[in-house]
């Protein structure tokens, strides 16, 4: 039972939240009548299947139910002055028009109902007896404005705008006995009414969107509840240029932007006939490259150690990060900047090129930055070695130690063995040179007879 009560509710809220607003008018359409003179309501809402009575009300209170959707005021008197609503069957209390009966002898009938933008805007100067009037003039805050909206006794606007707002009276000569009298009406405001607000254009995500991703734009405004069967039309432009429309999708999407999609976005609304048309203000927006990332540092030879003499190759990556890339190379402790390209090289390395070498990457945003990579260049080291023989000896070049047999040599002291590369410059008698080459060590060509050979060994770290 209770759930039963529950989607009772629900479907009422749901029925009243699509229910349309009533729309109430005038038969003549004027807001101010004579005296003695008739006017017919007219209350117009949703068509319904099953006929159901019509309320009526008169300044707040309900005045009766009627049968059908109209109500007639016969003999007007000062008492029907007031504010009337209505409501029909299906649908929510209607807007509201107001009635004046008036007593004087020159009036000026303007429209009972809202004016909206675009719409005709007519009004009329009547006097109490007809054709009594001549040289009937119209005025809006003071100013006569009777050329060129007036036709003998009306005045037409034919799209009302909002500057048509103010009050508004008449005057005319009128006979009166034999001569004839100046008089003017009681004065009038017209606000004409904003059919849909001025346009917002909307970015869905942010105006510094990134290279490659979707830009969404939406064209926000608002339809006047009294109109709400008016189509409107949707412009949009990027610098100045028409992107899309007119439309009646209130929304646009560029799948992925680019760098040349930067610049200053809005957009129009519009009715079928463009006699209503409104823009948004201008929305700069800046696309931006994607941010450099994963900035990464290989080095050749691996783990960065490399032998005197030799090349050393490093080479600068990105992870991510759009546009034209640009590199540069950088030694801790210097200033100096080595290279600009992503691959920098040392032919022939020194011990002066030890140290930590890092790379930095841009797109023209904010420079993003590499690990450091430790670099050690593995030298020479100078020995005399003297072959008396009955085998090599060496001790340090320079030194007066006694030689010692080449078994004795340090551990951080190799000879490589004979491989590309792996040369001993050597000064030594035939005897010794012979013997060296049949031990597979390679000799310098510059070789000269001696005593003893002297070499460069390259020594470890």
């Amino acid at each position: 039972m209770a759930v039963s009560r529950a989607l009772l509710l629900l479907a009422q809220a749901l029925s009243l939240a699509v229910a349309e607003m009533a729309l109430l008018t005038m038969d003549p359409p004027w807001s101010v009548i004579f005296q003695g003179e008739s006017i017919t309501l007219r209350c117009q809402g949703p068509p319904v299947h099953k006929q159901q009575p019509t309320a009526w009300y008169h300044n707040g209170k309900l005045l009766e139910h009627t049968e059908t959707n109209t109500y007639r005021i016969q003999n007007a008197r000062y008492k029907q002055n007031g504010r009337y609503e209505c409501q029909s069957p299906g649908s929510t209390s209607s807007n509201s028009v107001t009635l004046s009966v008036s007593y004087d002898l020159l009036i000026l009938q303007v429209p009972s109902h809202a004016v909206f933008e675009g719409e005709l805007l007519q009004m009329q100067c009547r006097g109490w007896k007809v054709g009594s009037l001549a040289a009937v003039r119209f005025y809006r805050d003071g100013a006569d404005i009777t050329k060129p909206y007036t036709s003998a006794m009306q005045l037409s606007i034919p799209q009302a705008k909002a500057h048509h707002s103010g009050r508004y009276h008449c005057s005319a000569d009128m006979h009166s006995y034999l001569s004839l009298k100046r008089r003017e009406s009681q004065g009038l405001y017209i606000s004409i009414k904003e059919l849909f607000t001025s346009p917002v254009l909307n970015v869905a995500s942010s105006a510094e969107p990134l290279e490659g991703s979707p830009l969404n734009l939406s064209c926000i405004t608002q339809l006047s509840p009294y109109r709400p069967h008016t189509v409107l039309w949707y412009l949009f432009y990027g610098n100045s240029t028409v992107l899309q429309g007119p439309v009646t999708s209130s929304e646009y999407q560029v799948p992925a932007v680019g760098l040349m999609d930067t610049g200053f976005y809005s957009c129009a609304v519009r009715t079928e006939s463009s006699n209503v048309q409104k823009w948004s203000p201008r929305v700069p927006i800046t696309i931006k490259r994607v941010p450099i990332s994963g900035v990464s540092l290989e080095v050749w030879p691996q783990e960065g150690q490399v032998m005197e003499g030799h090349r050393l190759v490093l080479h600068c990556s990105v992870a991510t990060g759009t546009g034209s890339i640009s590199f540069s190379w950088h030694r801790e402790g210097s200033a100096e900047v080595l290279g600009r390209d992503s691959r920098y090289e040392i032919p022939s390395t020194q011990q002066s090129d030890n140290g930590q070498y890092y790379c930095m990457a841009s797109n023209g945003d904010s420079p993003a930055r590499s690990l450091k990579v430790q670099v050690t260049v593995v030298g020479w080291h100078h020995v005399a070695v003297q072959w008396p023989g009955d085998g090599c000896r060496f001790r340090d070049g320079g030194s007066s130690t006694p030689y010692s047999p080449c078994w004795d040599l340090p551990a951080s002291f190799q000879l490589l063995p004979p491989e590309p590369g792996n040369v001993l410059m050597a000064a030594a008698g035939r005897k010794a040179e012979s013997e060296l080459r049949a031990a597979g060590v390679s000799l310098h060509p510059s070789a000269a007879v001696s005593e003893h050979c002297c070499c460069w060994q390259r020594w470890g770290p």
